[in-house]
């Protein structure tokens, strides 16, 4: 059995309507993968409740156990399962995670909206200056194959 995963990020500026798409692959984290196999055997591990955003620029590594500069998380609010994919969604509105966005992860289990907490799913490179007139929108994949 393997995990791929896949994220798109989603921005529109709100003053001029243009919008933009960050599409990307990453790295499903060791620690992720054991809470779901666990989750396998009976375990109340391995369900996915954050997305988070971050600054740091180290490139992504099974062995990650959080972000390297964690800027802002947010609850996943939209999730759906079909066929073999798990798909998780969020959204930032124009006053939340501004910054040099250059990483991204999936967290669950423990997490909470304090930053570095839960147990990091997977972790991916990303290049994406947000500003005050951007909202953006993450959907992430998770599919087992």
């Amino acid at each position: 059995m393997k995990i791929r995963t896949n994220v798109k990020i989603i921005s529109e500026n709100v003053e001029t309507g243009k919008m933009g798409v960050i599409e990307t692959h990453n790295v499903s984290c060791n620690a992720g993968m054991e809470s779901l196999a666990s989750r396998l055997v009976g375990a109340t591990r391995g369900q996915v409740t954050y997305i988070a955003v971050g600054t740091g620029t180290n490139a992504p590594n099974a062995a990650d156990t959080d972000l390297q500069t964690e800027l802002a998380r947010k609850q996943i609010s939209v999730r759906s399962a079909l066929g073999d994919t798990a798909s998780f969604r969020i959204f930032f509105n124009t006053s939340e995670a501004n910054g040099t966005l250059k990483e991204i992860g999936l967290f669950g289990d423990d997490a909470t909206v304090t930053a570095d907490s839960g147990v990091l799913f997977a972790r991916a490179a990303i290049d994406k200056e947000k500003t005050t007139s951007e909202t953006l929108t993450i959907d992430w994949d998770l599919s087992i194959e």
